[in-house]
């Protein structure tokens, strides 16, 4: 694999355990919240009306609870229909929209990116979105990661239950 090949596959791979450690922390993170944790004054609000256009830009000083990550210096933001990963000077790095049945997170009401919808098939995205850049398993269901250019989102993980309906979306500034 050449140079170019490696480095992608390294994001890539930063991108998948980025998201994994945040599927992992959000049921902690809201758990230590619920029983008297320390937050974080600026945190989110379920006011932000489009978390996705956050990306790049600097956390907005609001009331959601934030809590460090297990793994690096990032923070995790646990709103009530979504959450972000902050690096530590205070960006948002990555953005996760969560669908009906989520245990921790509220389901999110507006739009998702790239047109999809909740009630969106395994084969329907990929009949909207065409080939993802990169398939997985994790979890033990599937997952679809796309790139992008000119978008607040450099790449998209769609994840899917088992039933093959569309869960949650991870859109990221990394690819």
């Amino acid at each position: 694999m050449g140079a170019l090949g490696s480095r992608s596959a390294g994001r890539l791979g930063w991108l998948l355990v980025a998201v994994a450690a945040s599927s992992l922390v959000l049921f902690a993170g809201i758990t230590g919240h619920l029983s008297g944790g320390r937050t974080d004054a600026a945190g989110l609000s379920g006011g932000i009306s489009d978390p996705i256009a956050l990306l790049g830009a600097p956390l907005p000083a609001v009331t959601c609870p934030t809590a460090p990550m297990a793994v690096g210096r990032d923070r995790m933001a646990v709103c009530p229909d979504w959450t972000a990963i902050v690096d530590p000077a205070g960006t948002v790095q990555v953005v996760s929209l969560f669908g009906p049945g989520n245990s921790a997170v509220d389901a999110r009401a507006g739009a998702l990116p790239e047109g999809l919808h909740w009630s969106d098939g395994l084969a329907a995205v990929w009949a909207q979105l065409g080939r993802p850049r990169h398939i997985t398993a994790a979890f033990g269901t599937p997952m679809l990661v796309y790139w992008f250019s000119g978008r607040p989102y450099q790449s998209l993980e769609l994840r899917f239950d088992s039933a093959e309906r569309l869960v949650q979306v991870n859109a990221s500034t990394l690819r």
